[in-house]
């Protein structure tokens, strides 16, 4: 198996094996990485692990749910089998970017790892991909442009931002167990922006 360690990996080859390996997910792909870069020079982070990790996020998203779970017991974390099958495929994504294609940057793997249910104590590189993940230009849903606006505040505000649009769509869903770090997620970015500072952000927001 030919293996892309992150140091010799360029952009060009992150995202023609996203390209070929999923080219149904492709436009959401190009867009994670276009406001990861955005977001990159923004907050001066290095453009190519906001780039690589963007372009590889959802890397196992389209893997058969039997064989994600059997990449779960054996290498990760095996806790986040009891909740939906949605989300495995960010720690199983993480595993596999390392098997099989021998990234071992910690940053890009665990901004993989946590792209879908956040953690508390996401990097800034994780961060990045968090957001750029839920509002990139193809999202539709109702609040992506204030997290877009947000997300220029601050990081930990656009990780709030769109924390708290997960977690509130989530709390809408009929018997859905919620795992723990989305709202952990949530309850952490609240308490360090603080609920005054955001609740006068959203006061403020004029609209995009």
């Amino acid at each position: 198996m030919i293996r892309y360690y992150y140091r010799n990996m360029e952009i060009d080859k992150a995202l023609s094996i996203i390209e070929e390996k999923d080219p149904v997910r492709f436009p959401h792909i190009l867009g994670t990485f276009k406001q990861a870069r955005l977001l990159a020079k923004y907050y001066s982070l290095d453009d190519k692990k906001c780039s690589v990790a963007a372009i590889l996020h959802d890397y196992a998203k389209g893997e058969n749910k039997s064989r994600l779970k059997e990449i779960i017991t054996k290498y990760g974390d095996v806790n986040i089998i009891k909740y939906d099958e949605e989300i495995w495929h960010g720690e199983a994504g993480s595993i596999l970017l390392k098997l099989e294609l021998g990234i071992t940057d910690k940053d890009i793997l665990d901004a993989v790892r946590y792209h879908v249910t956040g953690h508390p104590d996401m990097n800034d590189y994780a961060k990045v991909v968090y957001i750029a993940d839920y509002t990139e230009e193809t999202r539709k849903h109702p609040g992506v442009d204030f997290c877009r606006y947000a997300c220029y505040i601050s990081l930990d505000v656009g990780v709030l931002s769109c924390s708290e649009g997960i977690y509130n769509y989530l709390n809408t869903l009929p018997k859905k167990k919620i795992h723990p770090y989305t709202q952990l997620t949530y309850e952490h970015f609240l308490a360090k922006v603080g609920r005054e500072r955001y609740e006068s952000i959203k006061s403020h927001y004029q609209g995009m």
